[in-house]
């Protein structure tokens, strides 16, 4: 008995892996029309075909468009996610930790095929989703900020803040690089999005003392 109950758990585990495998599948042929094609013009029946799968099998993962955007989404929160952290434990400090996350942030907006294709040409559809009532990507990226800076703050490296509201600040910083193209800080360019987050920090976050010293 023990071991047909440890076949069908097994099955179940593959049957599901395979659905979340399906489902990623699905996802990455939606990306890559979003971008060839654009939002707005791209069908379901252009997902599937993109991923070589069936529209039922396509509805059975997503009942729409906007099922499928919404999803994406909050796959590419996750990756954000990642980047962030990635960025932030690359450096020591909470301060550098900060800055490399704006950093990373930055890029990840200004730099993802989907993101970009959507502000340019379809920003009826995309930026509602990421900037309104702090869509996946929003909430992600405070979500770290606020505790790196909270861990700062906690260890005398950052002045005293509210760990929320200057998060908000940052990611409302990330966005505004996003939404509107750049005019005097290029922040493609590494070394001078690195030196704007640097005297960003430094500037608003480090204790009076230390400035002086960044």
């Amino acid at each position: 008995m023990e071991e047909e109950a440890q076949v069908t758990d097994d099955r179940r585990t593959a049957a599901s892996r395979g659905r979340r495998d399906r489902r990623d599948d699905l996802l990455a042929a939606a990306a890559r029309r979003f971008v060839a094609a654009g939002i707005r013009r791209t069908t379901m029946e252009d997902i599937a075909s993109e991923a070589q799968a069936g529209k039922a099998t396509l509805y059975r993962h997503f009942r729409n468009k906007d099922a499928v955007i919404d999803a994406l989404l909050a796959r590419e929160a996750e990756r954000f996610e990642r980047r962030l952290l990635t960025a932030a434990g690359s450096v020591d400090g909470a301060a550098a930790g900060i800055e490399a996350a704006f950093v990373a942030g930055v890029d990840f907006f200004v730099t993802h095929p989907v993101l970009t294709r959507g502000r340019d040409e379809e920003s009826g559809v995309l930026l509602p989703r990421v900037t309104a009532d702090g869509g996946p990507l929003v909430r992600r990226g405070l979500d770290i900020l606020a505790g790196l800076i909270e861990r700062g703050v906690a260890a005398g490296e950052l002045r005293e803040v509210d760990p929320r509201v200057t998060a908000e600040v940052l990611m409302r910083l990330v966005l505004s690089y996003f939404a509107f193209p750049p005019m005097h800080v290029r922040v493609e360019d590494p070394t001078e999005a690195a030196a704007f987050a640097h005297a960003l920090v430094a500037g608003g976050l480090r204790p009076a003392a230390s400035r002086a010293d960044a």
